[in-house]
């Protein structure tokens, strides 16, 4: 389904939704035409154009048999896109850019990334519990991705996940380390950004640290060394492979070939080329910028009377809880800003 179109911003223009089976649901303060734009859901809202009595009055029309509901105030908390077998399509992000809101465009956040594993193994299933994962700008031309450019990132000319558990999946990777970071990845490629490179050192363990335990293996094999410091079976017959160091042992290794597999233990770059997208992403990114709105009470600047919660807004955080909290706050203070009196009405009560 298409979003409106850009010269349909007012509030006070008609605004259609396309069920999946083709029936429409219209809204309408003016009696103009508008575009359509699907929603599952079959919810629209307009203005009205008589306030009845002083204050922005909105009304809300339900697909269906579902009625018309009218309002002074309206929370609008549909979701994002993200899992959309339980219904989540957008809709919100379409009415409110429908009604004049202009979003940051929404992306899938916090969602797995497709790519081949180490030698081209098969690794699916495979979790590692200690990584360290970190985004850096790629040497090829074009601009770095924003999340590079942020002060943090530029003064460590790397973005570091927050989070150490990495999972190998039948299309690439996920597991808390690689969602943390996925937004980088995904927001370049919409973009049109240099891709960011994606390095994760497999065990924690310092550069300086392996090298001390490779130059100590003597004749013990390459693969028992890296099991023993914390290498799993699997994953260490495809870093060899990729190496070429099958069946060789640590008094073989020349200092090149050590050096080789040290960065390998410690910087690997993930060979990532999409994603998976809302289906499996935990959150969406975009929608409305924070700027619209009026943070203490979560009340569009746009649009007067209509309160804003959750995926709707442009704003996700890292894994671990933080998008439930943002759901919870933010919908609790669009909830006492919803009900507050506002000045107009304190007046003519």
């Amino acid at each position: 389904s298409s979003s409106s179109s850009s010269n349909n911003k007012s509030r006070d223009s008609t605004h259609q939704c396309s069920s999946d089976s083709g029936e429409e649901a219209g809204v309408s303060s003016s009696g103009k035409k508008g575009s359509s734009y699907g929603s599952r859901s079959e919810i629209s809202i307009g203005g009205l154009s008589g306030d009845r009595g002083g204050g922005v009055r909105w009304l809300c029309r339900l697909g269906g048999e579902g009625g018309e509901l009218e309002a002074s105030k309206l929370i609008i908390c549909t979701g994002g896109m993200s899992f959309p077998a339980v219904g989540t399509d957008g809709t919100g992000h379409r009415i409110l850019e429908g009604l004049g809101h202009e979003l940051v465009p929404p992306y899938p956040a916090l969602t797995p990334l497709v790519g081949a594993h180490p030698a081209n193994h098969q690794l699916a299933g495979l979790s590692m519990y200690e990584v360290e994962m970190w985004a850096e700008p790629s040497t090829s031309h074009g601009n770095p991705p924003a999340a590079l450019q942020a002060p943090v990132a530029k003064k460590q000319g790397r973005l570091k996940s927050q989070r150490n558990a990495l999972l190998f999946t039948h299309k690439g990777y996920s597991g808390p380390a690689v969602l943390d970071l996925s937004h980088v990845a995904i927001m370049a490629l919409l973009r049109n950004e240099a891709p960011p490179k994606l390095r994760v050192n497999w065990t924690g363990h310092t550069p300086a640290a392996w090298e001390e335990r490779l130059k100590a293996g003597g004749t013990a094999f390459v693969s028992t060394v890296l099991q023993r410091f914390g290498v799993r079976e699997r994953l260490t017959a495809a870093i060899i492979e990729e190496l070429q160091l099958q069946g060789r042992k640590m008094s073989q290794l020349s200092r090149s070939e050590r050096t080789a597999l040290v960065s390998m233990l410690t910087g690997y770059e993930l060979k990532w080329s999409s994603h998976e997208g809302y289906k499996k992403a935990e959150v969406t990114g975009g929608g409305v910028p924070l700027s619209q709105i009026n943070c203490a009470t979560m009340e569009s600047k746009v649009l007067p009377g209509v309160y804003l919660a959750g995926e709707v807004c442009d704003v996700f955080g890292r894994i671990g809880g933080f998008n439930f909290y943002w759901a919870w706050v933010s919908g609790r203070q669009a909830g006492l800003g919803a009900v507050k009196p506002r000045k107009r009405e304190k007046k003519n009560a």
